[in-house]
């Protein structure tokens, strides 16, 4: 990359002063702890909504995701995850695995702030934080090191920005959310909770405008990163199955394109992306991380009817597929159509009865011929009214017996290191991973929830759930290496083979199956307007 052509460029087409060749770079990183990256969308985050919108200030730009990740090799602690976010490298180099006293080796993996201090000087870098251990992480003396209360700090850092001598290098812990996710839940949300994420996004709205107030603004070129270190379920985190491993991660720039970061961006890319910004040539450095804020897709607008393959309103006394494509559906066991009482209308009901196989066995499905070999999506509206026995299968195209068997699978029961089971996504996968899990989602026994998931070509998966409450729950995970053909058709209330022997209890409606990805916005709209009684149907 040619920085400084870029830079020029950059600043030629927005209209301001370039001195000495370039503009200033300054760098504002922000980490939120437990923030689950799914209440940026949900909650009121008015600031990191125009963040990710590009509508901060003119000429700039934001790369953002809401499926990015904390580190791979380590739990879903602050520990490990802040000092990789602040090095660039993942446990296996750093070493911390827990919070505890820190074992890294910072005179060989130093934080991105004495980096810039070192290719740099001049240069003036501050972190500032709340949680004490971070006093830990790469102490130097061209760094001050600012511990404070999250009030405290969320009322000093702006002035700090806004004066002339502010800092150029700037890493900024917030703690509120984490304290309002193990005070009163992390997920489902609680009111606790969301407010701690209002608090945390008004203080960062406070923060950019003290930095686009300064008289020096418009010589200068800010990169503001925002993520957090891991998200939460329940009253914890540190756990494995997506909602605590799924974050949210924006980088904002005038040398960054707007739009969407494919794939799975880690929070161990802000250093190297903050680097670059710098001008800094880290090549040498053996970093874990990459750049990201250039590479942006975006998502296509197709009409929901394009790639349906499969859609049962479940009207009638007999299902019927109305995408009219060459899928036909065939009842076997004590599944039945109830006209009553569905979602909306009428809807599938399956009776768990031991020693019987009951399912609704989608004939055809199996030769379906899905975007480059395993892109896929589905949805429907699910209700439970009691606890399941076993793990039986709300939707598959996998033989059960194994989870790592070719395939994808909802279970109406699983356990992933939690205390009672819930509704799981599982997927047979190549490579260094046999299987992924995914979840669990809460059951709300005897209501209807809304269950979705979808895999695009940058090979992500996101697993969505949302109740009559509006809040859409999102987990994503890296599914590059699916499994996905089975030779076997899709079934409701079974799997594959229409044999496994923990029996589905439970009604599902509306359920539709396409041959493509649907891209997150379609998602939401095909639940708002199910929210509202309006089925699939009435979109197509």
């Amino acid at each position: 990359m040619n920085l400084k052509k870029t830079v020029f460029a950059a600043a030629a087409a927005v209209g301001v002063t370039v001195f000495a060749g370039q503009l200033k770079p300054k760098a504002l990183v922000i980490m939120l702890d437990g923030m689950r990256a799914d209440s940026v969308e949900n909650t009121w985050t008015p600031n990191l909504r125009m963040l990710r919108d590009g509508a901060w200030q003119p000429g700039y730009k934001c790369a953002w995701s809401l499926t990015a990740h904390t580190i791979y090799d380590a739990i879903t602690v602050s520990g490990p995850n802040h000092t990789s976010i602040a090095t660039g490298v993942t446990s296996k180099k750093h070493t911390i695995k827990q919070n505890h006293k820190s074992t890294c080796d910072f005179k060989k993996w130093p934080s991105w702030l004495v980096r810039v201090a070192d290719a740099k000087p001049g240069t003036k870098g501050l972190f500032m934080y709340s949680w004490k251990w971070d006093e830990q992480i790469s102490p130097d003396p061209r760094v001050k090191f600012i511990h404070g209360s999250d009030a405290g700090n969320a009322a000093n850092m702006p002035k700090i920005l806004a004066a002339a001598d502010a800092p150029d290098a700037v890493m900024w812990y917030i703690d509120w959310p984490d304290h309002g996710g193990h005070g009163f839940g992390y997920y489902p949300y609680t009111t606790g909770y969301l407010n701690t994420v209002y608090l945390s996004d008004k203080a960062i709205g406070d923060a950019l405008k003290a930095i686009a107030s300064r008289p020096t603004f418009k010589d200068e070129d800010w990169m503001i990163i925002v993520m957090a270190d891991h998200g939460g379920y329940w009253r914890t985190h540190g756990l494995w199955g997506g909602h605590c491993e799924t974050i949210p991660f924006l980088v904002t720039g005038r040398n960054v394109s707007q739009g969407r970061i494919p794939g799975i961006p880690r929070d161990y890319d802000a250093a190297p992306t903050v680097l670059t910004h710098f001008g800094i040539d880290w090549s040498g450095f053996d970093l874990d991380g990459k750049v990201v804020g250039t590479e942006v897709v975006a998502d296509a607008k197709r009409c929901l009817k394009d790639g349906l393959a499969v859609y049962l309103p479940f009207e009638g006394k007999t299902p019927v597929n109305a995408a009219k494509g060459a899928v036909v559906p065939e009842v076997f066991g004590k599944a039945s159509i109830v006209g009553r009482g569905g979602f909306i209308g009428g809807c599938m009901h399956f009776a768990a009865v031991t020693n019987a196989f009951t399912g609704l066995r989608l004939n055809g499905s199996e030769k379906l011929a899905f975007e480059n070999g395993a892109e896929f999506a589905f949805a429907m509206w699910v209700r439970m009214p009691e606890a399941q026995n076993g793990d039986p299968v709300i939707v598959a195209n996998k033989d059960w017996n194994r989870g790592s068997n070719p395939g994808i699978l909802v279970t109406g029961n699983k356990k992933i290191e939690s205390k009672k089971g819930g509704v799981c996504f599982n997927a047979g996968m190549g490579g260094s991973r046999s299987r992924i899990d995914v979840g669990p989602y809460d059951i709300e026994f005897g209501k209807w929830t809304f269950y979705a998931a979808t895999r695009g070509p940058d090979g992500v998966l996101n697993f969505y759930q949302g109740g009559l409450d509006g809040y859409l729950y999102r987990i994503a995970f890296d599914a590059k290496e699916i499994k996905f053909a089975t030779g076997l058709p899709f079934c409701l209330g079974q799997d594959g083979t229409g044999k496994y022997p923990s029996a589905f209890n439970g009604d599902i409606d509306d359920f539709a199956l396409w041959t493509r990805a649907l891209s997150h916005d379609d998602v939401r709209k095909i639940y708002e307007a199910g929210r509202q009684g309006l089925p699939l149907g009435g979109l197509l």
